[in-house]
């Protein structure tokens, strides 16, 4: 069987299987989950929804009301937050206008919360189903042995199935099983560039991974730090080689960004194009608590300015953009001040950061790890131009968490339907290749 029949059956197994997860959950119906930054892109999407702007609405009733009836109300601290007048820039916009569009569709309440909830478990599916896909066709082109093809397929659905971390950010209002599916499809994208065979095909196809780096980026600000590795990626991969094709790729995701951008630095009314939000996050990667709990990001820092500034008497009269401006500036200087003092366990904080993003080492966790860089190795070993992008994307996404910050290993989480594929591939070659020795050893 090929691709297109074991994406199809991928699809009949997943899409009830992560479904059937969330309607049994009980949180299903519930407002998103208190810890974390569900409520902050649930608010800005009823703004959205109700013609008021990329906002907070913390301070709204009727915002607030589906929370007061929750059964878990004292644990939503965010009702107590306080609201700065005017729009903000402090997150992506492509997730709350996505909630805003079902809002549109259904009045706000449990079914829309459920209904969102839905979206993420097809999401997850669908980069399981594409995670399939890309497993089945890479072991075809390694080996022509039909059945480690089915191997590699199986394993693929087995990893995609008994994953319980991604199903986690399934049940609440988080970016994660957006950017998992993008983040696949984007692959898979370069993966077919890497098999054009007319220049039609080749610029139809890097205007799509144009597109799909741009939804990335305004889901999750951070991949904007991966552009300059996708660039080279879209270089290497089309043939014959030539400097427009990625400068066609970058000039086509700057395109459809740049009305975001615009929008940014113009309610901030300074050039800053992902918001004030990122370097404020960036504190929280350079920080003493980071450095004490192995390199994972902690608000504490942020949480530190956030009170200083609102202690501030000229702070009362600002607007949100006006607040995100002076936490930025002070973010920045309190970060540089930071590293300087720090240079000596710098080298120690980075190397905890990448043992953080790829782990954790026990149990099924480290064989999937073993699996991955089984995959990794054979790519390698056998020349595949299309490591390219199977290692190509993990290894900007590590770089960008070097130089940023790790929380957990949640960075890694849009790569896992990539490395699903990776791991199989890994696995079904390693039992090709067993299998050849043993049948070596036994003619002889």
């Amino acid at each position: 069987m090929g691709p297109k029949v074991w994406f199809l059956i991928a699809i009949a197994l997943l899409v009830p299987w992560h479904i059937g997860w969330i309607v049994t959950n009980p949180q299903y119906t519930r407002p998103p989950l208190p810890i974390g930054d569900g409520p902050d892109y649930e608010t800005i999407a009823y703004s959205l929804h109700r013609g008021e702007g990329f906002q907070f609405a913390w301070q709204d009733p009727q915002w607030q009301e589906p929370y007061l009836r929750d059964p878990d109300v004292s644990q939503y601290t965010q009702l107590a937050r306080s609201d700065w007048p005017g729009p903000t820039a402090s997150r992506p916009p492509l997730y709350p206008a996505l909630i805003s569009l079902v809002y549109c569709l259904i009045p706000r309440g449990p079914s829309a919360f459920a209904t969102i909830r839905l979206l993420s478990a097809m999401f997850t599916a669908l980069a399981g189903a594409f995670s399939v896909a890309i497993a089945v066709s890479i072991t075809a082109r390694i080996t022509p042995k039909k059945s480690l093809s089915s191997i590699a397929a199986v394993l693929t659905i087995f990893l995609a199935l008994m994953d319980r971390t991604i199903r986690t950010y399934s049940i609440d209002f988080l970016t994660e099983p957006l950017a998992l599916c993008l983040t696949t499809l984007l692959v898979a994208t370069g993966l077919a560039l890497i098999d054009a065979d007319s220049k039609t095909r080749i610029w139809r196809h890097i205007l799509l991974l144009s597109l799909l780096t741009a939804l990335l980026v305004l889901t999750r600000s951070l991949v904007i730090f991966w552009v300059p590795g996708l660039v080279a990626m879209v270089w290497f991969s089309a043939r014959p080689r030539h400097w427009k094709r990625g400068l066609f790729f970058l000039l086509g995701f700057l395109v459809l960004v740049a009305p975001w951008w615009v929008r940014n630095s113009a309610v901030l009314d300074r050039w800053m194009p992902l918001g004030g939000q990122g370097a404020a996050s960036l504190r929280g990667g350079y920080s003493d608590e980071a450095l004490a709990d192995h390199g994972n990001w902690h608000s504490d820092a942020e949480d530190r300015i956030q009170k200083a500034l609102s202690e501030d008497p000229n702070s009362k009269g600002w607007s949100a953009a006006q607040r995100e401006v002076a936490l930025a500036d002070r973010a920045s200087r309190e970060t540089r001040d930071w590293i300087q003092n720090h240079l000596a366990e710098m080298p120690r904080l980075l190397a905890m950061r990448i043992a953080t993003h790829w782990g954790p080492y026990f149990g099924p966790s480290l064989l999937w790890r073993i699996g991955i860089l089984a995959g990794f190795i054979t790519l390698l070993l056998h020349r595949r131009r299309e490591s390219i992008w199977l290692i190509g994307i993990p290894l900007v996404n590590t770089l960008t968490i070097l130089c940023l910050y790790e929380a957990g290993g949640r960075f890694l989480v849009p790569l896992y339907g990539v490395l699903y594929a990776v791991a199989a591939i890994g696995v079904s070659s390693g039992i090709g290749a067993v299998a050849a020795r043993l049948r070596s050893l036994y003619r002889k």
